[in-house]
């Protein structure tokens, strides 16, 4: 048991790894810019305590990691249109803002851990979003140079996370639900879809048994193509029948993903389509 920061705490995967922490026993230092979930956030989990810090802001960060033995790292600017028309805010965040906790590694030896969670784009850079975080896994792997000896650095990549938020199937659902336009980007594109139970395992079996900041991803992760997914969210979520827009892909999107180099989301095990229906 010790004490835990989480940064982006209070996303929705973050609120998931903070429960888990809190069953473990741990005390957990919640780093997040937004005031009003933060507050939310402390008064779901009784004792948690909360810092409004965004990481860019490096002497608020020392505060809020002080005492900590280990971070885990969920915060990040992760829209792929957005980052695209915001590199600047993208930069900052998932880049300058990861240099800051690391950093810190080095400053507070008590710190024996830092796990940051990136994705599938950092492997086929096809954009903003992609490039900073493939830049965040090279830092991590010179700190681990830097002060190996010290802290273990840390990463997990994998694809989505079902009902993540800002997530495509959150949009959808809330779209179905509220009778509104379905956008589709590319039909036959494929994406990796884990659950945010299998998510927290990979993050824990990381930290347990990862010997290196290479990037670990989960076994046997399965795809399934945007034509299907957004068919399986018309049965579950659909009142009437909807209007569906589709407008390609993005500047910034591939078609299909990579875990690694040689393994693409094209070609992964798919979703059993029924099984997948029970989970979104």
């Amino acid at each position: 048991m010790g004490t835990i920061a989480v940064t982006g705490a209070t996303g929705y995967l973050a609120e998931k790894l903070i429960e888990r922490l809190i069953t473990q026993g741990h005390t957990i230092h919640a780093i997040a810019r937004n005031e009003g979930k933060l507050i939310a956030l402390r008064e779901k989990f009784k004792g948690v305590q909360i810092f409004p810090c965004p990481i860019e802001d490096y002497l608020l960060l020392k505060k809020a990691l002080n005492g900590c033995d280990g971070i885990f790292h969920l915060a990040a600017f992760k829209d792929v249109i957005l980052a695209k028309e915001h590199p600047l805010k993208a930069v900052q965040t998932n880049i300058l803002g990861t240099l800051n906790l690391l950093k810190i590694t080095v400053e507070e030896q008590n710190i024996k851990f830092i796990l940051a969670t990136s994705t599938d784009k950092a492997v086929q850079v096809s954009g903003t979003y992609g490039a900073t975080k493939l830049l965040m896994e090279n830092l991590f792997e010179d700190f681990e140079q830097i002060n190996g000896s010290n802290c273990a650095y840390r990463i997990v990549r994998y694809g989505n996370v079902l009902h993540s938020t800002g997530s495509v199937l959150v949009k959808w659902k809330y779209a179905l639900e509220n009778r509104k336009e379905l956008i589709l980007t590319d039909p036959e594109a494929t994406r990796f879809f884990i659950t945010w139970e299998q998510a927290i395992d990979v993050i824990f079996s990381c930290l347990n048994d990862a010997q290196s900041a290479e990037p670990f991803y989960p076994p046997n992760m399965k795809s399934i193509s945007l034509g299907i997914l957004l068919e399986l969210a018309i049965r579950k979520y659909a009142k009437t029948i909807p209007d569906i827009r589709v407008i390609g892909l993005q500047k910034g999107e591939n078609k299909h993903e990579c875990i690694t180099a040689d393994l693409s989301s094209e070609y992964a095990e798919r979703w059993n389509n029924e099984e997948l229906l029970n989970l979104i």
